[in-house]
């Protein structure tokens, strides 16, 4: 099994024609993450159908992004194998809180709040003012794409990245799961010794929901731009929180929501 895609013969349809074609596939498997609870017991918490790559970082990003620890996590404590395609991530520490083991399907993300509310991390909260320009944004968002291998190959990933106050796009990271992809990116930026993201502005290839806002909240993101919409949910809790939405960014301009 390659990590990434699968290349799988199916039918080809073109002009009342069809032939059979190889064509990649990228990968959606189990991946379940684990923590050590209060004896030191191995405990799921979270299974995710996600694209088994960077797995380390994803598992970094998840339990930050879900306020599922207040401080960055220890990343040597983290120890994952894959079996017959299914991937089992163990976080050798305990975390703060005690989630109930659910199922996140790469389609929605993780909301375990009903009135849709986050508790944004205090320690987290250095929001910085982010106001981008159109063209600041298109390139951003133009430069993700090209480092998006996997949906160059596929068609078939969400990516993320982040844009520092610099101008640099760092950390572009792919999975099935959109809200993967921010998490994978978290963790490849705790990983390179990234501690505080009031600087970044999040790249996202797709829509923008209250999920990925909510992440931003917990890590003191404040900026979101993304190629496509952004909800009303997302809208209410970035002007909730003080942080800015761009949506919709194409050559012919974007949407701007929050900050003036």
């Amino acid at each position: 099994m390659d990590d990434e895609f699968q290349k799988i013969p199916l039918q080809r349809l073109e002009n009342n024609k069809h032939h059979i074609e190889s064509e990649s596939i990228v990968q959606e498997s189990v991946i379940t993450l684990h923590y050590n609870d209060k004896n030191g017991k191995n405990t799921p918490h979270v299974t995710l159908l996600g694209t088994p790559t960077k797995i380390k970082e994803l598992h970094i990003g998840h339990i930050y992004c879900e306020g599922l620890t207040t401080s960055i996590p220890a990343t040597n404590r983290i120890q994952y194998q894959i079996i017959d395609g299914k991937v089992d991530s163990f976080y050798l520490s305990q975390i703060n809180s005690k989630p109930e083991h659910r199922v996140i399907t790469t389609s929605c993300g993780a909301c375990n709040h009903p009135d849709l509310s986050v508790n944004p991390n205090q320690d987290n909260m250095s929001l910085e003012n982010s106001q981008l320009s159109h063209e600041e944004l298109k390139t951003a968002l133009d430069t993700m794409r090209k480092d998006m291998n996997l949906f160059q190959k596929t068609g078939g990933c969400h990516g993320a990245g982040l844009l520092n106050s610099n101008g640099n796009v760092l950390f572009v990271s792919e999975d099935i799961g959109r809200h993967n992809a921010v998490d994978k990116t978290i963790g490849t930026a705790i990983l390179s010794g990234v501690e505080r993201f009031g600087e970044y502005t999040l790249l996202l290839s797709g829509r923008c929901g209250w999920d990925i806002v909510a992440k931003a909240v917990r890590i003191g993101i404040p900026a979101i731009a993304s190629v496509g919409a952004f909800s009303t949910a997302a809208l209410d809790l970035a002007r909730e929180n003080g942080i800015c939405l761009y949506g919709f960014v194409r050559e012919s301009g974007a949407w701007k929501a929050g900050l003036n």
